[in-house]
């Protein structure tokens, strides 16, 4: 089993911008330098996107009655970085999730992030908390509606060298009590 596991993550690579993982599937990188090994998904609804700088896995959990939390696994790859959600300064970059629609689906407190990020001096900006490495985030929600619905949301961040901003759609669905997390756009 173990080799199994081993040989589908040496074979196995994401091949498109933005893709649904299926049960099966991996998430990972293209050479052993920058690997990043992500897990294996088990649930439909996990949304993977792949870029040249970072990997990141999007995916939705139900903890207790109403409540979820939301988890974004950043995988870093050829000395990217981006802007922590806890620097101290307002920088337009910042990693952050949006939620359009507040009535329906509310943020919970303040977005966890694991490893947190340690304050460095920047020649260019001062005191920053640069996200340098593989970091994990999570932010509970609460559902506030008992309907069906679509909320749309993204993921934004500046990334860094190429200092792009990088958005990820996606849209949480609840349908008959299950919030499940959905592709939007590409």
């Amino acid at each position: 089993m173990n080799n199994s596991l081993i040989y589908g993550f040496a074979i196995l690579s994401i091949t498109y911008n933005c893709t649904n993982v299926n049960s099966q599937d991996f998430a990972a990188n293209a050479t052993a330098q920058d690997s990043v090994y992500v897990m294996p998904t088990h649930f439909s609804d996990d949304l993977v996107r792949d870029d040249a700088l970072y990997t990141s896995l999007i995916r939705v959990d139900k903890q207790h009655d109403d409540d979820y939390v939301l988890s974004v696994q950043m995988n870093l790859k050829k000395d990217a970085h981006f802007v922590s959600p806890n620097a101290q300064r307002a920088f337009s970059g910042k990693f952050t999730i949006v939620l359009d629609e507040p009535g329906k689906i509310q943020a919970l407190g303040t977005l966890i992030e694991k490893p947190l990020s340690i304050e460095e001096l920047d020649q260019r900006e001062g005191l920053v908390n640069w996200v340098r490495k593989s970091t994990n985030y999570r932010q509970k929600l609460k559902i506030l509606s008992g309907e069906n619905f679509e909320v749309r949301g993204h993921v934004q961040f500046t990334i860094e060298p190429r200092c792009t901003l990088e958005k990820i759609p996606f849209l949480l669905s609840q349908k008959d009590g299950k919030l499940s997390l959905k592709l939007e756009g590409c």
